[in-house]
C-alpha cells in the first residue's frame, strides 16, 4: 500500500459517508436494527476501502472502482441482511447500494486528488 495515504483520514471520511446512509435507509425506513445496520456499514466500509479504494481505484480509475463498489455494496448488504434473518431484502439492498455508489464516486475523486501520488496512480476517469 502507498505510504502517502493517510488511512485514518480516509477511513474517517468513508465512515462519515457510509454509515449515515446505511442507518437511514436500513434502520429508519426498513426496520433493520441499528446494531445490524451499523455492523453491515462497518463491514461494507472496510471491504470497499481495501478492495475498491486501495486496490481497484489506483489501478483502473474511478469508473471501474465505482462499478466495483456498487457490486460490493449490493452483495455485502444483501448477504448481511439475509444472514441476520431479514428476508426479501433485495430492494433495500439495491437502494442502499445505488446511493452509496453515487457517494463513492465523489469519495474516489477526493482519494485521487489528495491521497494518491507517484507512479501508483495510473489515471483518472
Amino acid at each position: 500500500m502507498d505510504n502517502n495515504i493517510n488511512h485514518g483520514q480516509a477511513l474517517l471520511r468513508k465512515a462519515i459517508l457510509t454509515l449515515p446512509f446505511v442507518w437511514v435507509i436500513l434502520s429508519v425506513f426498513n426496520d433493520v436494527s441499528f446494531v445490524h445496520s451499523t455492523l453491515l456499514g462497518i463491514v461494507l466500509m472496510l471491504i470497499s476501502y481495501f478492495l475498491g479504494d486501495l486496490m481497484i481505484l489506483p489501478k483502473t480509475g474511478n469508473t471501474s472502482a465505482t462499478i466495483s463498489d456498487f457490486v460490493i455494496s449490493l452483495l455485502v448488504i444483501w448477504g448481511g441482511l439475509n444472514l441476520f434473518g431479514y428476508d426479501e431484502a433485495f430492494g433495500e439492498s439495491l437502494l442502499t447500494a445505488i446511493i452509496l455508489t453515487i457517494a463513492e464516486y465523489f469519495f474516489h475523486l477526493w482519494m485521487e486528488r489528495t491521497q494518491f501520488s507517484g507512479p501508483r496512480h495510473v489515471r483518472q476517469s
